[in-house]
């Protein structure tokens, strides 16, 4: 149930979503005589998409999130490497029978520098399902099978 809610909730998180939300809101509310709600949702959606979406504002604001988080320096030996999910496009990779990355695929190659400098790390690769409805069951973690 909570991983429903989350997927839920997270629709309405997502700044592109909201500016979509509030758009869909002025074009919904324009036929029933709301003019000044249906303006003002339409403005405020095209102004936020112009601002966010489009000057360097939006661009800015992700570069100061990362940079808030220097790179750790690793001091001493490395039993494991934890790579989390969410790098891998499971729906293109199955249907061409490759591996597609998504915007995330960093988290698999720096595991491959972290692997080549540390060979004795054994190399833990999560991941799952992260679709409330989908024909296509296959996860991260069972790509190798599949391709092999």
């Amino acid at each position: 149930m909570s991983f429903i809610a989350s997927k839920l909730i997270e629709i309405f998180l997502l700044p592109s979503n909201l500016i979509a939300i509030l758009a869909l809101i002025g074009v919904a509310t324009a036929p029933f005589g709301w003019r000044k709600l249906s303006r003002t949702c339409l403005i405020g959606s095209a102004l936020l998409l112009a601002i966010c979406g489009w000057s360097p504002l939006g661009m800015a604001a992700l570069i100061a999130l990362e940079n808030r988080f220097p790179k750790p320096v690793i001091n001493g030996p490395v039993a494991g490497i934890v790579v989390l999910g969410g790098a891998v496009d499971t729906h293109v990779s199955v249907d061409r029978q490759t591996l597609a990355m998504n915007e995330a695929g960093e988290r698999l190659t720096e595991a491959v520098d972290l692997s080549r400098r540390y060979p004795d790390a054994r190399i833990f690769l999560s991941g799952g399902s992260n679709h409330i409805i989908s024909h296509n069951q296959t996860t991260e973690c069972r790509l190798p099978a599949i391709f092999s």
